[in-house]
């Protein structure tokens, strides 16, 4: 039993650890563009949350707790928001390069 609390907390601190990893981009590198810099924090926000719902489910599953349909639901709706949120934030940022370039056309 207690290898099993030995393998969660591994398993806990590992989580812990690449999610900061994933956070470091987003708070050290710092855009000139607003519009950018949002969408450029947002990314790894949604990849932050994606790598901490994982491994919670991970940490779950290994403790011996039935959390399979819920993580995973969870999982695919985090997923779908992140797909939506890169396609909106891409076609926002083109519309606004597009709209830069016309007035410096201009």
């Amino acid at each position: 039993m207690s290898g099993q609390y030995i393998a969660a907390a591994i398993m806990f601190f590992i989580t812990v650890g690449v999610t900061a990893l994933f956070w470091l981009p987003a708070s050290k590198i710092k855009q000139k563009c607003k519009i950018v810099n949002f969408y450029w924090v947002g990314v790894w926000v949604f990849l932050c949350g994606l790598v901490a719902l994982s491994g919670a489910q991970s940490v779950l599953i290994i403790l011996g707790q039935d959390v399979q349909r819920f993580a995973n639901a969870i999982l695919v709706g985090v997923s779908a928001s992140f797909v939506a949120f890169v396609m909106f934030a891409w076609g926002r940022l083109t519309l606004h390069g597009l709209t830069s370039l016309a007035i410096k056309v201009k």
